[in-house]
């Protein structure tokens, strides 16, 4: 927990930690072993100094317990304790432990460390007043002895009460000065170390403002590189990297704006290509209309003559035939009577197909119409329908043509590849009435639009006229699920009304 805790504080939290802490707890470390050391010095010269009162006392009082004579003793005994606050009482006892003589401080201390001493005196030796001889005889052989120690025994005791609060109050002025001391030595540590902290602070924050504004792309930033330590070189290494960053920065913007230039000749060269491409393409729709339109002008001009001449040189020859009984010659002038009229209605057709004279005459709707009607005739095994929406403007012109080209070739494909039953081709203006909405639909099997072969030059030109014209065309046809056409043609671009 301790550990998450730390991890989760910033800079300044641990900066301050590490500056005031080590301090502090030094301070109090200092003064706890002060204070311990003061009370141990303390109660150690209170020891030694009541063993010594009560030793000079048990000294001093022998006379006294010998004699019986105690007043001086007593008097010897509160100008002790008078003089000394440290002795809380004195107390003489003789040998049995009764006290003869005592005296105490006024106010006793309830911190109190008792000491004992003995009072001892040397051993007599026994006398016989009564034999003088046999007396004699004993002081004659002690004399001659090495002067042996005389035994000692105790004839009182001497019990002295020490305080040491006396003492530790007249120490403590001397113990406060000591803890006043330490406690500024803290401080100015402490101080100390909060200044060198917020040094380290601010060139952390100047650090993080720069970083900040590199990382939103400001790399103009400004630091103090004149420091010679870490600090330093970690802000040298920062307007560094910022130098790098800006230097690749610009680089990469020369690249990209070259790059976008590159690439808007590119488009542009692609547009232009593009423009070219439909011009080309609506060109050459024009050339292969005009040419068409030129062939159908010959067949109908100069093939339908001719034939129309063979099928009235024809009849002539077969009323010839008939008014001179020739059976034969006639029936064969019938056939080839009628093999003109089928020669002639196919040129025809092939006349209309080169060159719809109905768009000129009545439009795109009927010329449209008309091409679903006779396909309908021709194709029983597929049914083919077409609507169109009230309203309809008159189109012609190659507008009306490129348009005409695009449905032929979708039914085309549907006669061909679709095995469809059902055709419909609907025909409708959008909403604004600026754009001409062509929908042309089969129930057959489909087709997949990027890969089946069957969509080859008949989609790529159906595309191509589309494009010529400024539209677009929409193509889908799930497997199974028939084919829709959707195209979309701008007619007021092109004024074909």
């Amino acid at each position: 927990m301790s550990l998450k805790f730390w991890h989760n504080r910033g800079i300044t939290v641990r900066l301050l930690t590490i500056a005031v802490l080590p301090a502090s707890l030094m301070f109090i470390a200092v003064a706890v072993a002060m204070y311990a050391t003061a009370i141990n010095d303390v109660r150690r010269d209170v020891t030694e100094r009541g063993r010594l009162i009560a030793t000079a006392l048990a000294q001093s009082s022998q006379y006294g317990l010998v004699s019986g004579n105690l007043s001086y003793v007593r008097n010897t005994l509160q100008q002790l304790v008078a003089s000394d606050s440290s002795v809380n009482c004195i107390h003489l006892d003789d040998d049995r432990h009764r006290t003869v003589a005592s005296s105490c401080q006024a106010a006793q201390s309830s911190d109190q460390t008792p000491i004992e001493a003995p009072v001892h005196i040397e051993s007599l030796p026994e006398l016989d007043l009564l034999d003088p001889a046999s007396s004699g005889t004993q002081l004659a052989e002690t004399s001659q002895q090495a002067h042996p120690a005389h035994p000692m025994r105790t004839i009182g005791y001497v019990r002295v009460t020490m305080s040491a609060s006396p003492i530790f109050e007249a120490r403590r002025g001397a113990l406060l000065l000591a803890f006043a001391l330490v406690g500024s030595a803290a401080i100015g540590s402490c101080m100390l170390g909060l200044r060198l902290t917020r040094r380290l602070r601010q060139t952390m924050a100047s650090v993080m403002v720069a970083l900040r504004a590199i990382r939103k792309g400001q790399f103009d930033v400004q630091l103090d590189t004149t420091l010679p330590d870490e600090l330093g070189e970690l802000q040298r290494t920062i307007l560094q990297m910022a130098a790098a960053l800006d230097a690749a920065r610009h680089d990469l913007e020369q690249k990209v704006r070259s790059r976008t230039h590159e690439l808007r000749l590119a488009v542009d060269q692609l547009r232009q290509a593009d423009a070219e491409k439909r011009r080309l393409i609506t060109h050459s729709n024009a050339l292969i209309e005009e040419d068409r339109k030129r062939v159908a002008v010959e067949i109908h001009d100069h093939l339908g003559a001719s034939l129309i001449s063979v099928k009235l040189e024809a009849a002539a020859l077969a009323a010839k035939a008939q008014a001179s009984g020739d059976e034969d010659m006639a029936s064969n002038a019938h056939r080839i009577q009628r093999t003109i009229e089928l020669i002639y209605a196919s040129t025809r057709d092939i006349v209309k197909s080169l060159r719809p004279e109905v768009i000129d005459t009545l439009g795109l709707s009927m010329a449209l119409e008309d091409m679903v009607l006779g396909l309908d005739n021709v194709h029983p095994a597929c049914r083919f329908s077409f609507t169109a929406a009230p309203g309809m403007p008159d189109l012609r012109g190659e507008f009306a043509m490129q348009a005409y080209r695009v449905v032929q070739e979708a039914l085309t494909n549907i006669i061909k590849h679709a095995g469809a039953t059902l055709a419909s081709v609907n025909l409708s203006l959008n909403e604004q009435g600026d754009q001409l909405c062509i929908e042309i639909k089969d129930n057959g099997k489909g087709f997949n639009t990027r890969t089946s072969t069957q969509s080859g030059l008949g989609l790529i030109g159906m595309r191509e006229r589309v494009a010529s014209v400024g539209g677009e065309i929409c193509i889908s046809s799930p497997h199974g699920q028939g084919t829709s056409i959707h195209l979309t043609l701008p007619i007021n671009r092109r004024g074909d009304k």
